[in-house]
């Protein structure tokens, strides 16, 4: 999904009206109907639902909302116009069918109590005041409003384009702000619904198709995109009923380590909740019997190590031997950051032809040579923090996420490799200048073991998508869908990693 800026927005309609014919009637119509459609199939018609509209265009779709929504059946829907009269040309045209109906309306500027008073006790509030417009501090009635509006706990809320209070292009901000479960933004995403903290203030971000095409909307979107669930699903497609196991890829998971077991178990359970056809966990060998204990889909490796639970170089010559069995290999989770370990990274640069995907202490190991990633024969997908980027660029952490977007994209160029570059929002860049901002996720996931979970996920999606960009996507949106389901259900405090894949398949089922 393509993301627009307030000036690309406006581009975007004015190309859609010369190009394609569509009328700017037209377009506010089909913003408010589909609007008014989401929300009366999620809304009990009996509901008291007001409708605030400010006197611009955004007005104008609010105006349309609640227009459709008593066409469709809810009888007690109120407007209430929160700076006097409709001012837009196009947006009184809507006020006028409005007023053909029996829904009532009451100006701010004439009965602020009667006003306050509908937002207190509505079911349903309906947020129309600014759209993608608006900058500055919310003032006057549309404060008070909006204030009145998010003391309301037990109302179901809707922002039209964007919660009113924040500006479209928007990352981070903490000024007053109509408090809304979803945001029915128009055309595509703008940076507020999908960069964090800001994204976080639009709750559940829905896209309206407002009539424009594909193309249209490519030609002046920002140079990045993000994932939705129709994407997804569409990547990672339907089974055959004539599948087996190797449809689905074997996977290669080089994990583990004496004070790090529990990645073998978190990466692996993630590979196989994630669809992979066969999962090998390589390991330490003197780690099996708290392996074995753990997992039981995955066939077990164990490697070579010193008796202690750490690889030794022995590990790098039965890698050697195994890897031509596998489609995909992912190695670094919790494996230490020893000299063995760099050989064994070394070797898997050097001889792998499959996707390899590198996580942690494989690309720690390396951090003093990054350069050596420009050696593989396969397609290499890295999965840092900002930390392990850090590591890799020489930048601080807080230097990375100064511009996350970027460090990612130039590493992705300079190293020909595809980058996961994992925190808020994590980011996808690959070599030939694509970017992907991801959605989903939580704070619960900042803790360790997420990151071996994402792992086993992009070992699975590999096989089942077309590309390493694909792949990253899918899984990060996957990763962190299921965080999302483990923190609603148990709050973000609890929303553990093992807790994350418990909750993997809620989220697969909904897409």
């Amino acid at each position: 999904m393509y993301v627009l800026t307030k000036s690309n927005m406006r581009q975007a309609e004015e190309f859609a009206h010369e190009h394609r014919g569509l009328s700017f009637y037209s377009m506010m119509d089909m913003a408010g109907s589909k609007s008014a459609a989401y929300i009366a199939a999620r809304e009990n018609p009996d509901a008291r639902v007001c409708v605030l509209c400010g006197k611009g265009k955004n007005g104008g779709d609010g105006i349309v909302v609640a227009t459709r929504l008593w066409q469709s059946g809810f009888k007690r829907v109120y407007v209430v116009l929160v700076d006097g009269k409709v001012r837009d040309e196009l947006a009184y045209k809507m006020y006028k069918e409005l007023t053909k109906t029996p829904i009532g309306v009451i100006d701010y500027t004439d009965n602020p109590v009667g006003c306050l008073h509908l937002v207190e006790n509505a079911e349903v509030l309906i947020d129309a005041i600014f759209g993608i417009g608006f900058s500055g501090e919310l003032a006057g009635g549309a404060a008070d409003l909006v204030i009145t509006a998010n003391l309301n706990r037990t109302a179901h809320k809707y922002a039209i384009d964007i919660p009113s209070g924040l500006a479209a292009s928007d990352t981070d901000t903490d000024r007053l702000a109509f408090e809304t479960d979803v945001t029915l933004t128009m055309i595509a995403y703008k940076p507020v619904n999908v960069v964090k903290p800001a994204a976080n203030r639009c709750g559940k971000t829905q896209v309206v198709n407002i009539g424009l095409q594909s193309e249209d909307v490519e030609q002046f979107a920002e140079p990045y995109v993000v994932f939705t669930p129709e994407e997804a699903r569409r990547a990672l497609g339907v089974r055959p009923y004539d599948a087996n196991k190797g449809t689905y890829g074997k996977l290669l998971l080089l994990a583990g380590s004496r004070e790090f077991s529990g990645c073998v178990t978190l990466a692996s359970r993630g590979a196989v909740e994630a669809g992979a056809g066969l999962v090998t966990a390589a390991f330490p060998a003197s780690l099996y019997d708290v392996v074995a204990s753990k997992l039981n889909e995955p066939v077990y490796l164990p490697l070579p190590d010193d008796g202690n639970g750490h690889l030794t170089e022995e590990a790098a010559e039965v890698l050697t031997q195994a890897l031509p069995k596998y489609t995909v290999v992912a190695a670094g989770c919790g494996l230490g950051n020893t000299p063995a370990v760099k050989t064994i990274a070394k070797k898997l640069l050097e001889i792998c032809e499959t996707p390899l995907i590198l996580d942690a202490d494989a690309l720690n190991v390396i951090a003093d040579e990054p350069a050596l990633l420009k050696t593989a024969r396969c397609p290499v997908l890295i999965t840092p923090h900002p930390g392990e980027m850090g590591r890799l660029t020489g930048l601080t952490p807080a230097q990375v996420n100064e511009n996350r977007m970027k460090t990612a994209s130039e590493f992705a160029k300079k190293y020909g490799v595809t980058v996961l570059l994992k925190g808020a929002n994590s980011v996808v860049a690959d070599p030939d200048g694509r970017i992907a901002l991801n959605p989903t996720g939580n704070p619960g996931m900042s803790r360790g073991g997420s990151g071996d979970v994402l792992t086993g996920i992009i070992g699975a999606c590999v096989p089942q998508t077309k590309d390493l960009f694909t792949a990253a996507r899918v899984a990060a949106y996957l990763h962190g869908g299921a965080a999302d389901e483990a923190a609603a259900s148990t709050g973000i405090l609890s929303a553990t990693p093992t807790r994350i894949l418990d909750h993997f398949h809620v989220f697969l089922k909904q897409i």
